[in-house]
């Protein structure tokens, strides 16, 4: 072989190795809850945030590795009407779309006949149930909304959907990831992180493999451990509360919760949707947050127990911040100052805000220093935020 004919052989095979590289990879786009309920929701999530969402799919594109959508069920808001469009509109975006059914996914009209119910959504999406296969990642999909009436639901995975995953499972290697993708959560997080019955069900069926669920219906983001190697990731609302408010009750910013698959692992973060991808902090001077005026408070918009988060103060570390547990400051201020609508939706939003635990606070211990947040997550990725 000449000299020419041996480089060219040598570099389609590093070509090679580079593909194959890249497809044990992969970047999932989750998108929590759309449920557009009126043509001006389904008309902002078009117009607005699907161009936001796509900005970050094409950033993931350019990896290389394959892309994917979830949405966490909620596709619409009692509007059957609107699933054939939402689903358009997101495989616009040219990479596979995936979806559960959630509660608002049931036409509100149907009563005792959850079949019935289901067919608008099986006539969009397809089955209920159903696995796909990422990188080192093998993915199911489950209906949890035994549905009755509109105000009448429960929680929970039927058996068929059962002897269906423990038959699945079977052909699932001991070391490969598992994720379950399914609309309400596998965990009572009123209850300290309670699992449900049905979860442990399905915990039991995986077994020993690292498992995931990737959940919606709550409009707040959290991650829960609920034991080694079994982690909920709840998603929170793309559109704020309700199409409400430009924020989350909880005071999660509108965006996405992006999973990257490289070399075996995963890492995962919410992105906020018009940020870079650092951007992962939010900061208060004094004065600005009720309760907590002498501190510089910080929000850390990903926050999970295992994120570590200091402060600097004029570039000297000074130790962890001191986290506590407030409604969001901006949310309150949005919901008292700026919302008007009718009393019925007023009283809504201020019903959803609770105490939320990613905020932390600092005390200058100079006049008009300058203040450095430094949050570091779980996959060492560092963030940071000055304020003076």
């Amino acid at each position: 072989m000449s000299r020419l004919l041996l480089f060219v052989a040598l570099m389609l095979m590093a070509l090679r190795v580079e593909c194959s590289a890249q497809e044990r990879g992969f970047n999932l786009v989750v998108v929590g809850d759309t449920q557009p309920q009126t043509e001006a929701q389904i008309a902002e999530l078009e117009g607005s945030l699907l161009p936001q969402i796509r900005t970050i799919v094409e950033e993931y594109r350019a990896t290389g590795c394959p892309t994917a959508v979830i949405l966490t069920g909620d596709v619409v808001w009692d509007t059957m009407e609107f699933l054939p469009r939402v689903k358009a509109m997101f495989e616009s975006l040219e990479v596979p779309v995936y979806a559960v059914i959630g509660n608002h996914d049931h036409p509100a009209n149907v009563v005792d006949n959850e079949p019935l119910a289901k067919e608008n959504y099986e006539a969009v999406f397809g089955d209920r149930y159903y696995t796909f296969a990422l990188g080192d990642t093998r993915f199911f999909a489950l209906d949890n909304i035994r549905y009755t009436d509109h105000d009448n639901y429960t929680i929970g995975v039927d058996r068929k959907q059962l002897r269906w995953l423990r038959r699945a499972m079977r052909k699932v290697g001991t070391e490969e990831r598992v994720a379950v993708l399914m609309h309400a959560p596998a965990v009572n997080y009123r209850m300290g992180e309670e699992v449900l019955d049905y979860a442990r069900k399905i915990i039991d069926i995986v077994g020993d493999r690292e498992l995931h669920f990737i959940t919606g219906h709550r409009h707040r983001h959290a991650t829960a451990y609920i034991a080694e190697g079994i982690i909920e990731h709840s998603v929170a609302q793309v559109n704020g509360n309700l199409w409400f408010a430009p924020i989350c009750s909880d005071g999660t910013p509108r965006g996405v919760f992006c999973i990257e698959e490289r070399d075996g692992e995963w890492m995962w973060q919410h992105r906020v949707l018009g940020e870079r991808a650092d951007y992962q902090l939010v900061a208060w001077s004094e004065g600005e947050v009720c309760g907590h005026e002498e501190y510089v408070v910080a929000k850390v918009i990903g926050w999970d127990r295992e994120w570590r988060v200091e402060w600097q103060e004029n570039g000297v570390m000074m130790g962890a911040m001191e986290q506590i547990e407030i409604c969001d400051p901006d949310y309150m201020r949005y919901v008292e100052e700026e919302a008007d609508y009718s009393d019925i939706i007023m009283a809504r939003l201020r019903r959803s805000a609770y105490p939320h635990r990613h905020y932390f606070r600092c005390r200058r211990t100079a006049e008009n220093s300058e203040i450095t947040i430094v949050a570091t997550d779980r996959f060492g990725r560092e963030f940071r935020l000055s304020v003076e």
